[in-house]
């Protein structure tokens, strides 16, 4: 049967007939398909699934493929409503408007499917996460994308690859065409392979769930781990079926979300003002790692160090801003910001100073709608005390301009009356901003383009780019300087608090990513915490100590009566009790640390099979001791369940 519509120049694509235009579709589908297993091999751990066994790799492999047309799933569908939908009329006039519209539609949706994923895959390689929560509040809320720091050569790439696919994405389907064109619109596959193809993909994703759950019954872990290099992959479970069955189905702990009311602070503040309130000076610094503080990159802050207090060991709550700076104005775990997020829950430390009517100004290079830091911590700051630099400067610039108007503040200020000022450097933040004055470190790299930079670029740079870094930094301590000399020279270090601290570190490939945001690595969490309080004798801490300290060490110097705990989950640094172990947070994960180990845990997720465990300075430890570490800690992590509970009033 011919399925062309006659034509005297023959062969033209919109006048295929349906049935021609539907096999034309599939073929073009599966082309697709097999570009997505090309995007998306570079996450998948073939040699660590091949070293576990057949089992696993066969898994490991289904999966894959199987998730390869899951991905498609949405374009084939959208294509499929939209040729339903054109083809219900009958207009002979018509047909190349109606041809045109689905093929249309098949290639832009298969083309946003590809780049996304191609996308999806970069992100996992240079950083280690897939598109998730976080990147998507990136993408949408407010000063989000500004925060990446890209630059005009970044934006060009990002288009020039957005239409490099497109125009990939029509020159298939244009070959797939050819084809058909040739073969007079015969199929060039054998008709049933289609449905062979499709039994094949059913019986695949079948086996390979079934897989996961007899894995997650028996706790083999090689299966759940190697899983997530599927991207978006969700296992399945059936511990309760299998157990009917008679199946010996493994016990495990569930560590599980707590959801209910905040209650924050746990009982109201009694707050006895000190008869000479103190200033609050208060600078946080994007990605400043704790290794940085030295007398070589950050000469005056060392300096300034030499006569405070400074704690070697701290870590931040988190390895991303949105943890980071939260934890250092709550004093609690990282997981409850979506309940303060959700609540428009404020800092306590904040009404604390409000209630003694300090003067307020804060100043950010970044945005205080992101993270969502005005609808959070600094929720009860009236807008016009919340600043931010022109964002169309560059970050050290922005810092410049922030310093000299926060110090212009201090000087306007009313002297009778106490005044805190916060400020969020951006120097330090990729892709690290810093003018040709502050340059101590060559070679480095002259710019960061995020559009084309890839995991072998990044290996081989690395150096130059951790170069470029410490610049920032340089230019960093620069700033603090003007601060430091400001206060010294006003004779106002005898009557204020001066807190420096990062807001997370900066990891550069010591454990295989670079960033911050992907894991819980040392580079990516410590950072300097230096404490001046008029009247402490200066010290050197070599103690475990933690974000969520700081608010607990304010407390009582702002007037605060109450216990700690009705407040935070921290320390006073100046007390008797010591840090044995604290908890990190990022988007969808919490971890433990103490002196001995590093445990990560999924939240959301059914148990604790997929943790990770390391020791405390992140060298690896073999899963098999995985069950004896979890025992011997569990006390530990009971706690840990219960100090992220602390401040929610538990549904009934």
């Amino acid at each position: 049967m011919n399925t062309m519509h006659p034509r005297a120049n023959g062969f033209s694509l919109p006048m295929i007939n349906l049935y021609a235009q539907r096999r034309l579709l599939g073929h073009f589908f599966l082309a697709t398909w097999l570009v997505l297993l090309f995007v998306t091999q570079d996450t998948i751990n073939f040699a660590a699934a091949w070293a576990h066994g057949m089992f696993t790799t066969t898994f490991l492999i289904t999966a894959w493929m199987s998730y390869c047309v899951i991905y498609l799933i949405p374009a084939m569908v959208l294509t499929r409503m939209v040729d339903w939908a054109v083809h219900r009329g009958h207009d002979p006039l018509q047909p190349g408007r109606r041809y045109k519209l689905v093929y249309g539609v098949a290639w832009l949706t298969t083309a946003l499917t590809v780049l996304f994923m191609y996308a999806n895959a970069k992100l996992y390689a240079l950083y280690g996460i897939f598109v998730n929560g976080f990147v998507f509040n990136l993408i949408t809320t407010p000063g989000g994308i500004q925060s990446l720091g890209g630059s005009s050569a970044t934006t060009v790439g990002f288009v020039l690859i957005v239409l490099a696919f497109l125009l990939a994405q029509a020159a298939l389907l244009g070959l797939v065409y050819t084809l058909f064109k040739h073969l007079h619109g015969r199929s060039f596959l054998p008709r049933p392979l289609f449905k062979i193809l499709l039994a094949i993909f059913l019986m695949a994703t079948i086996s390979e769930r079934a897989a996961y759950a007899y894995s997650d019954a028996i706790a083999e872990t090689s299966v759940l781990t190697l899983s997530e290099g599927i991207p978006f992959y969700v296992g399945t479970t059936a511990r309760s079926f299998l157990k009917k069955i008679g199946m010996k189905v493994k016990r495990q702990d569930e560590f599980q979300e707590i959801k209910g009311r905040l209650r924050y602070p746990l009982h109201p503040l009694i707050i006895h003002p000190p008869q000479r309130p103190l200033n609050v000076v208060w600078l946080a610094a994007e990605s400043w790692r704790a290794d940085t503080l030295d007398p070589e990159i950050m000469p005056r802050t060392w300096a300034f160090a030499q006569h405070a207090n400074r704690f070697t060991r701290n870590y931040s709550g988190g390895n991303g801003t949105r943890v980071g700076v939260f934890t250092m104005f709550t004093g609690i775990p990282g997981n409850y910001w979506f309940p303060f997020l959700n609540e428009h829950q404020g800092a306590a430390i904040i009404e604390v100073m409000q209630r003694q009517n300090y003067q307020m100004q804060l100043y950010t290079s970044a945005k205080f709608s992101y993270p969502e830091f005005d609808r959070t911590i600094f929720r009860n700051i009236p807008a016009a005390q919340l600043h931010e630099a022109d964002e169309s400067q560059p970050g050290w610039k922005r810092d410049q301009i922030n310093v000299s108007a926060m110090l212009d503040f201090i000087a306007k200020r009313d002297p009778n009356r106490p005044f805190f000022t916060f400020m969020f450097f951006e120097s330090p933040h990729s892709r690290y901003y810093f003018p040709p004055e502050s340059v101590i470190r060559s070679p480095y790299r002259d710019d960061i383009n995020y559009a084309t930079l890839d995991a072998e670029e990044l290996a081989r740079d690395i150096v130059p780019i951790k170069n470029r870094y410490l610049n920032a930094v340089h230019h960093l301590d620069s700033q603090f300087g003007r601060i430091f000399d400001y206060l010294e020279q006003n004779h106002l270090l005898d009557t204020t608090i001066v807190i420096l601290l990062g807001d997370h570190g900066e990891e550069f490939m010591e454990h295989g990513y670079w960033g911050h945001n992907s894991t819980f690595v040392d580079p990516q969490t410590r950072t300097p915490l230096v404490l001046w309080v008029p009247g402490k004798a200066p010290g050197v801490h070599d103690k475990m100590t933690s974000h969520m300290d700081v608010v607990p060490t304010l407390m009582p110097l702002l007037g605060v009566t109450n216990p700690v705990t009705d407040y935070a989950i921290g320390f006073d640094l100046f007390s008797d009790k010591r840090r044995t172990a604290t908890y990190l947070a990022d988007w969808s994960r919490v971890a433990y640390v103490d002196e001995e180990v590093k445990i990560v845990m999924p939240i959301k997720l059914n148990g604790l099979l997929r943790s990770r465990i390391s020791t405390s300075t992140d060298e690896p430890i073999p899963a098999e001791r995985n069950a004896e570490i979890f025992a011997r800690k569990k006390a530990q992590l009971v706690q840990l369940i219960q100090d992220m509970g602390h401040f929610i009033e538990k549904k009934r």
